[in-house]
């Protein structure tokens, strides 16, 4: 039997029990903010005033006698989504995406309220200015930025870790 490394097999099991919201894309989440309606898992509500649909807009369900949210949440402004993701158990699960006003946008995937796996930057016009792996909420493999698509930086971490840079021995003429 193979085994796959953690995250992989943790971004797996977070695609395969996933909730509808974490497949939300920027158009459903404007639609949301146009409807001000949003569908709950069973046993949570919507909470967010329907006569100012600016805010966020999110599921809450009772866990252990408190409100957490629980579901899908998106924040609006202006009728649009600014930012979307899902909640389970008042812990962030599955992609985040939260738009700038400089129309710059990062996406970041959570398991148990904790960063896993790839989490992007990208600028206005879709072009990647960052991107790092995390695995249990710490930094975990490359690290990298970019300039006008181009890659100028990068580094490694291990578990939360900076490893440092591989150095290689000048060779004799």
């Amino acid at each position: 039997m193979k085994l796959y490394p953690r995250t992989l097999t943790t971004l797996a099991v977070t695609w395969l029990t996933a909730s509808p919201a974490l497949a939300m894309d920027k158009r459903q989440a404007d639609a949301i903010c146009t409807s001000w309606k949003l569908e709950c898992p069973p046993g949570a509500t919507a909470s967010g005033d329907a006569k100012d649909p600016a805010g966020t807009l999110e599921c809450r369900a009772v866990k252990k006698g408190r409100p957490v949210r629980h579901g899908p949440s998106v924040t609006c402004a202006d009728g649009e989504g600014q930012s979307w993701g899902d909640y389970q158990d008042g812990k962030k699960q599955g992609r985040h995406v939260t738009l700038n006003s400089d129309g710059s946008w990062s996406e970041e995937d959570f398991a148990g309220g904790k960063l896993e796996g790839r989490s992007v930057e990208y600028d206005a016009r879709g072009q990647l200015l960052s991107e790092a792996f995390f695995q249990a909420g710490k930094r975990h493999g490359p690290s990298r930025t970019y300039s006008r698509g181009v890659l100028a930086s990068e580094e490694t971490w291990e578990k939360g870790r900076k490893k440092p840079a591989a150095r290689t021995k000048p060779r004799a003429p």
